[in-house]
């Protein structure tokens, strides 16, 4: 097996109750691994689909092809569920993208797994601070990030921005976390 195509976690099943308390049978195994070519397209219908109601930004699939190796990918009964991307800016910074959970599975924390592994692979490369954009501060300050001026990111940072159609209405924050060398990342909630 082909180490790029390798889960990068373990598979999680979970229980779900319904409001009414009955309870649904337990979802397939969800596993985490790095994209691959044939996950383009799937990769550019989920963030097509998010971008149209949410702060995600639209990506071509050209450029996805560009940055796949950036990619992390949630896959579930063989369908892709999520995505997300490590885009490196130097040697000390790199952006979280392009994160996006299929509605029918968000609050069961695969993104914030989807992060975790995202982060761990900034950490295997040595980056010291990672950034992302967001609308969901609260989510990314349970794992470890914390609120940062966006004065704060390289001009680099903005030449996507500039192009966003959302742009001049940008209702995103700037969050970021150092990651201590050889360390681990401050546990969720810290």
């Amino acid at each position: 097996m082909d180490a790029r195509v390798r889960p990068l976690a373990t598979s999680m099943k979970k229980d779900i109750t319904h409001p009414g308390g009955e309870r649904a049978p337990a979802a397939a195994p969800v596993t985490l691994r790095p994209a691959i070519l044939s996950d383009v397209d799937p990769i550019f219908e989920l963030i097509d689909r998010v971008s149209r109601t949410t702060t995600v930004l639209p990506r071509s699939r050209e450029g996805i092809c560009e940055a796949l190796r950036d990619f992390v990918v949630v896959e579930q009964d063989g369908r892709l569920k999520g995505c997300g991307a490590l885009n490196v800016i130097n040697r000390d910074l790199a952006e979280i993208k392009s994160l996006v959970i299929a509605e029918e599975l968000r609050g069961t924390g695969l993104g914030a797994r989807l992060v975790q592994a995202l982060v761990g692979e900034a950490r295997r490369l040595g980056v010291r601070r990672v950034f992302a954009l967001t609308d969901s501060v609260p989510f990314f300050r349970k794992l470890g990030f914390k609120p940062v001026d966006k004065a704060t990111l390289p001009h680099k940072v903005w030449n996507e921005c500039i192009r966003c159609p959302k742009f001049l209405n940008c209702q995103e924050e700037s969050v970021d976390i150092i990651l201590e060398p050889g360390g681990e990342a401050p546990p969720a909630g810290g």
